[in-house]
Parts: structure tokens; sequence; C-alpha cells
């Protein structure tokens, strides 16, 4: 007969395992769609979304009452020294005190955690190269080399916990970070009433960070956050394959959120404005037994279903180098590509530099700075 001590150690493994099962067995009936779309912008920041009409609830962005208190828990979601460049043209003596060390600059795609490389010596349009590994198989492959760069790397989670209806931030359990509070007004009391103010909503955190060293000086250092459903809803997310109601909500590098219903004939619906492009949807979801909603993220249509009516052009595009846009947020950039954000392919690419009439050299100079990489790249 098994001690107490053995089934004490085995009963919570055994119980989280029955909890798993019925998590995966849920059928699609069972989720309830509810009227709010969970948005996360580079930034950080969380915004909502009125589902019908495409109206916003609450956002991050807004002013608030008491401007002391600050969300200084929700990080940038790329965070990254970029070696050799500066953050303006302007120069300072600083500038002058050591020789700067000129290497690639890396650059990370919020929410799939691919790294894109602009070369030493690039100038303001040249293509982009793509590293055969995302920051999250660097973590786990760590300490990893590449010619002469060792990648060093660690992850750690934590969890985000809003109130749906308000935005308003309830805690982050982080072990490295103390606990923020801070309310938002709402633009869409009617939906609110409807709503249960008390909901709240969780959200996995994901934090990886990168080391680069070269010839034992690191030379990097690469963030990148991802956010996500709670681990305990895999089974679901790998099921959310299509929206029950075909919505679908599209960003642009411009921050504009674009909304389709991809089973009409003309898909496009509406349109709004942030400050910082969204890099992740999430629909929200009730469960019969369950009381707080849960978030899915957004599965992502193909073009053709966006733009049936534009098919050629899709075609014609389909062909042409994939392309990624550089953003910059704070002092970190961070890209967009057409494969992870495919509105970004009609994004236009840089033409040839001017060419000097005497020499027949291209007149372009040497990126210095960040904002010199930003704009749409093709990506050899």
């Amino acid at each position: 007969m098994a001690s107490p001590l053995v089934a004490a150690y085995f009963l919570p493994l055994i119980l989280f395992y029955i909890w798993s099962l019925r998590n995966s067995s849920l059928e699609a009936d069972e989720l309830k769609l509810m009227d709010v779309v969970l948005l996360a912008s580079v930034d950080g920041r969380f915004h909502a979304l009125n589902r019908t009409t495409g109206r916003m609830l609450w956002s991050m962005d807004e002013p608030i009452a008491n401007p002391q208190v600050a969300v200084t828990d929700l990080k940038e979601l790329v965070l990254s020294q970029h070696g050799g460049l500066r953050t303006t043209d302007e120069f300072s003596l600083d500038d002058f005190d050591d020789e700067p060390t000129i290497t690639e600059t890396y650059i990370i795609e919020p929410q799939s955690g691919a790294i894109f490389v602009s070369p030493v010596d690039s100038k303001c349009g040249d293509p982009l190269q793509k590293l055969p590994f995302t920051m999250q198989q660097l973590v786990d492959m760590s300490p990893f080399r590449i010619d002469h760069r060792i990648f060093v790397g660690k992850k750690r989670t934590s969890r985000i916990t809003l109130v749906l209806g308000s935005g308003e931030l309830v805690e982050v359990l982080d072990p490295e970070q103390p606990t923020r509070k801070r309310s938002f007004q709402s633009k869409d009391e009617d939906l609110l009433d409807e709503l249960d103010h008390g909901a709240l909503v969780h959200i996995e955190r994901t934090e990886y960070h990168v080391s680069v060293y070269s010839h034992g000086q690191v030379i990097h250092t690469l963030t990148y956050l991802s956010y996500g459903p709670n681990n305990v809803d895999k089974e679901l997310q790998d099921r959310w394959r299509r929206t029950p109601d075909n919505l679908c909500h599209q960003t642009t590098p411009d921050g504009s959120l674009l909304m389709f219903k991809i089973d009409e004939k003309e898909p496009f619906r509406s349109f709004i404005k942030l400050k910082h492009p969204t890099v992740a949807v999430f629909d929200t979801v009730s469960i019969a037994d369950r009381i707080d909603p849960h978030i899915l993220a957004q599965p992502t249509p193909a073009l053709s279903d966006l733009y049936p009516s534009r098919l050629k052009e899709l075609r014609k595009l389909s062909k042409q180098d994939k392309v990624a846009y550089v953003g910059r947020v704070g002092n970190s950039l961070y890209a967009l590509s057409n494969d992870t954000f495919p509105l970004v392919i009609f994004s236009p690419l840089p033409g040839l530099p001017p060419t000097d009439p005497e020499h027949g050299e291209t007149q372009q100079q040497v990126c210095t700075t960040l904002d010199c990489l930003t704009g749409p790249h093709r990506i050899d």
C-alpha cells in the first residue's frame, strides 16, 4: 500500500492530468466567442475593440486621471542594444571618447521571434538577411555558435492580469518586478454594461534574452517578449484555426489595424489607428464552467481571403522578394515581415539609389543611426 507521503506527492500530478484531459476535450460549442478583441502593440501595451462595431473600448494610450501611476510592468516587446548605431544624428563629445565597434545589426520580429540581420556597412534600404534560428531556438540551443559569434541566452515567464471590461492592470506575477495598477476609460459604455466589470483575463508573457559574444566581448544584447494564452490552453489554441464569425484583424506598419469579415464578397469592414503597430490580436472566449474568460491568438488568414477581388495582383506580389518593414520603438528596432504580417507585402520597396555622374558610384552613405534602417527592406 502506498505511503501517505507518496500519495501526497502524486495526487497533485494526477489531478493536473485529469484537468488537462478535460481542457483538451472541450468542443467548439462549449466556447462562447465574446464581443471583445484584445490587442497588444509593439510597445507592450494593451487595447480592446468592440468585436461587432470595431470601435475602441479602451486603450493604454489614453491619458489618465492620475499621471503619477505608470504601467511600468509592461515593457516594449523588443528591447535590444544595437552595437555601432547611434539613436540620433546628433553628435556629442562622448562619441569621440572611444571608437565605436561597427558590427552587424540584429532586428527581431515581435511574436514570431524571427531574427533579421543588417550586415556591416549597410545603407538605407539595403536587403536584410534572415537567420535560420528564432530567438526561442537560440535560447533553447544556448550556448550556440555561428561562425565567430557565440549566442548565450535565457528565458523567463510571467503572468499579466487585466480587467477585460476596463483595461485595469491588476497584477504582474514577476519575481523581478513589483505590481502596478492603473485604470483606463472606456468609450463604449453600452457594451461595458453587458460585461462583468470584474472579469479578469490572464496573459502569459515570455521573455527571451540573448547575449551575442565575439572574442570574449558582448557586442549585442537582444531581448524579445511575446504575449500568449496560458500554457494550459495550448490544446484549445492548436484547434483555433478560424474564428466562428469569420472576423479577423490585420496590422499595417503605420499603426493602422484593419478589420475583415472573410466570408463576404468584399471582406474589408473598418479600421482604427494606434500609436504603435499591433503585433498580437487575441479573441476572447468564455467557457461554461470557468469563471474568467480566456484569450486565444487570432489565426492569420491568407491574403486571398482578405482581398478576393485582387487575386491577379496578389499572384504578382507572391512572386516578388519577401519583404520586412523595420520600425523603431524607443531605442530598439523591430521587423514586420509579410510571412507573419501579410499586409506588409504592400509596402513599397526602395528603388535604386542615385548615381554619381562623374564616377558612376551610388551616393548612399553607410547607416550610422537607428532611423537610417527604418522602412521596407527586401529579404535575401
